[in-house]
């Protein structure tokens, strides 16, 4: 491995290592309170919504059952519109290719779980025959790409996160790629 890779390598593990770090003081601190979510949008406040929750982790339970592997391990994609739609091949489509022609890594596909956060990628992901789940946040529209670090960009990380630590509340583990 030469060392630009080395480097890079050692900076998203870094990166990785912060996240988890934020996530774990933000959830199991006993000063939890002092942390707050970007948007109230974002946060559980009506019986509706509290219903809609219950459903959502329902059905995220079943599709992580169906992807996950024996140790209930299942691999994530977060996608929208922007990755799964547009002119061909589109993001997601070479997302899929790379598994078809690594090596040993075709059988990987039955334990991926496309979670999409818009109609259109849901839509393109059923058509692809995987694996999906819909995610969805009420009041927040995530179809489009958003500018890093955008105030659009941070809620759509939050809510990424906050369903990445449901599946672990869940008792599954995942390997994670964008």
């Amino acid at each position: 491995m030469d060392s630009s890779k080395d480097h890079s390598v050692r900076n998203l593990a870094l990166l990785s290592l912060l996240v988890a770090a934020v996530v774990f003081l933000s959830f199991w601190s006993p000063n939890a309170e002092r942390f707050s979510l970007p948007s109230q949008s974002l946060q559980r406040s009506s019986p509706s919504t509290e219903k809609a929750t219950e459903r959502e982790k329902d059905e995220l339970e079943t599709a992580l059952e169906k992807a996950s592997m024996e140790n209930k391990t299942v691999i994530i994609a977060v996608v929208n519109k922007a990755y799964a739609a547009g002119e061909m091949p589109t993001m997601l489509d070479l997302f899929l290719e790379s598994f078809w022609v690594g090596e040993g890594t075709r059988e990987l596909v039955d334990h991926l779980l496309v979670v999409a956060v818009d109609q259109t990628a849901y839509d393109r992901c059923i058509f692809r025959g995987l694996h999906c789940y819909r995610l969805e946040t009420e009041g927040v529209d995530f179809t489009r790409e958003e500018i890093y670090v955008s105030e659009e960009f941070i809620k759509m990380m939050w809510r990424r996160t906050l369903f990445l630590l449901d599946v672990l509340r869940k008792g599954f583990s995942f390997i994670f790629t964008v």
